[in-house]
């Protein structure tokens, strides 16, 4: 066994983080061990009468502690110096007397041979100091501390966290109510006063937020206290807790100044969704047709790729139709403008609806390969009310006549997936006081719900809505049955109505 130096085994010892000291052991003339002497000690080391650290050193077990003679810790030292093998003495209960009194303690000890003596290392299991260490853990944690003034001798005891709380030393003592103001910020000394005038009028506790000057800088603290009277009600004693609120406070702040952020980037995205997608307030007149439009925002993303068109063309032509660009934010409004201002250019260059769905492909995979979108467009001829349309991908156009609805089926790719697509036009033949229902899939989506299904309903609602209203009244019950299923997703949608008389020669 390689023998250590004392300064070799302090050294070890300072650098571990238990309670433990070396002890050599006291013989007598035949040899016997009569007793140990600490000769190092870790810094954490704590007896049962406080003494900590380096004030262990010099102390022998049996004259610093006479009860520990023949106890089963004792027996436990003897044994592991005749065995050299380390032994735990596990839950030993040690009774020391003080005042008359009987204090017993209970702690668990590891005993292991190191260079010709004991390293005993402990830890105390007795409820009490468990207790004290389970609040102690407590208020580290929350950051809070309690203390109680005496109103009657001046006593003040703090715990341990208060003092880290206001930056003050053991040494330097506890600080009395009444001195609190020198440490507050000025603008709150009234509220200080105002709660400590209260505690002796008032049952029940005073809870009050301060900010405090700690080592040149502001915390901002929370205290509760309350006030303990006598039989004959008069106050003898204040407790508190007073917690440090400063890294609360700055995250509310901080959260604050996000959410005023996240408003001001909402105004400016809903001006910049108007700026872009005007939705008209009230029902307007094109050619042959009278329009009702309603964009309803994404909850959660107010900027979307949810469009529309209604727009008379050359030749008393009306061009009719609605996309939808997947996802949500400026890449996504950004792509829609630039479908809805290229659908335009290409009707008014004469393109027919499945032209230009043909162009819009061309179009997203050239500048924006990375976006995908659905679209229906259609052209309309009041002088012989045929309507032209095509679908990319798009929810199908509904057709409510009378108070049936029929759904306008017509295949098509979605924009953005290949590079070479071509599309196919459908025509019908539409009555006077027919209305047609273009929308975005907001409208039908629902999580947990087929699309199927939500079309269904759809049809369903807007049958039930329009049954028994006259014509005046069909195109306004039809927008007011028109409710989104998917609030997560913004939803567009075009209500035209099909006017009775003949617009050829406006």
């Amino acid at each position: 066994m390689v023998e250590m130096t004392t300064a070799t085994v302090q050294a070890m010892l300072d650098a571990m983080p238990i309670q433990a000291v070396w002890s050599e052991p006291i013989r007598d003339e035949t040899g016997a061990v009569v007793d140990f002497e600490v000769r190092a000690a870790s810094p954490r080391a704590t007896d049962v009468h406080g003494r900590v650290g380096k004030e262990l050193i010099g102390l022998r077990a049996v004259e610093a502690y006479p009860t520990i003679a023949g106890s089963p810790l004792w027996e436990g030292y003897l044994r592991v110096m005749e065995t050299g093998e380390a032994e735990e003495v596990d839950r030993y209960s040690h009774v020391e007397t003080g005042d008359g009194v009987p204090h017993r303690t209970v702690w668990s000890v590891q005993v292991t041979p190191v260079s010709g003596g004991i390293v005993s290392a402990w830890v105390r299991l007795d409820e009490e100091e468990r207790l004290t260490t389970r609040i102690n853990h407590t208020e580290s944690l929350g950051n809070l501390g309690w203390g109680r003034w005496s109103l009657l001798n001046g006593e003040i005891e703090w715990s341990p966290q208060l003092y880290a709380i206001h930056g003050r030393d053991h040494a330097e003592g506890p600080l009395d109510l009444q001195d609190y103001p020198a440490i507050t910020h000025p603008e709150d000394v009234p509220l200080l006063r105002d709660a400590l005038d209260r505690l002796a009028t008032v049952e029940g506790p005073q809870e009050f937020d301060l900010r405090i000057r700690v080592d040149g800088e502001q915390r901002h603290v929370r205290a509760v206290l309350e006030v303990s009277r006598d039989a004959a009600g008069q106050p003898v004693e204040v407790h508190g807790v007073i917690q440090d609120i400063s890294d609360w406070h700055r995250a509310a702040e901080e959260l604050a100044e996000i959410n005023q952020r996240l408003e001001e980037e909402s105004q400016l995205t809903a001006r910049l969704q108007n700026i872009i997608l005007p939705p008209p307030d009230d029902p307007f007149a094109i050619p042959g047709l009278e329009i009702a439009v309603r964009y309803f925002p994404a909850e959660t993303a107010p900027l979307g790729g949810d469009w529309y068109q209604a727009i008379h063309l050359d030749h008393n032509q009306v061009l009719l139709a609605v996309g939808d660009v997947a996802g949500h934010g400026l890449a996504a409004a950004s792509a829609m403008a630039k479908l809805r201002h290229a659908i335009t250019g290409l009707a008014f260059a004469e393109h027919e609806p499945a032209q230009i769905l043909v162009a819009l492909n061309r179009l997203l995979r050239r500048m924006r390969p990375d976006v995908l979108a659905t679209a229906v467009v259609a052209r309309y001829s009041p002088k012989d009310r045929i309507l032209t349309w095509t679908h990319a991908g798009h929810p199908p156009v509904l057709l409510i006549r009378g108070d049936r609805v029929q759904r306008l089926l017509h295949p098509g790719v979605l924009l953005g997936v290949f590079e070479d697509v071509s599309y196919t036009a459908a025509n019908l033949r539409l009555e006077p006081e027919d209305l047609l229902l273009m929308f975005t899939d907001g409208l039908i989506e629902r999580p947990g719900r087929d699309l199927f299904e939500g079309l269904d309903a759809l049809c369903a609602a807007i049958e039930t809505a329009v049954r028994g209203t006259t014509p005046a009244e069909r195109l306004a019950a039809v927008m007011d049955a028109l409710v989104p299923s998917n609030t997560s997703d913004d939803t567009c949608i075009l209500v035209a109505r099909i006017t009775p008389h003949n617009l050829e020669g406006s």
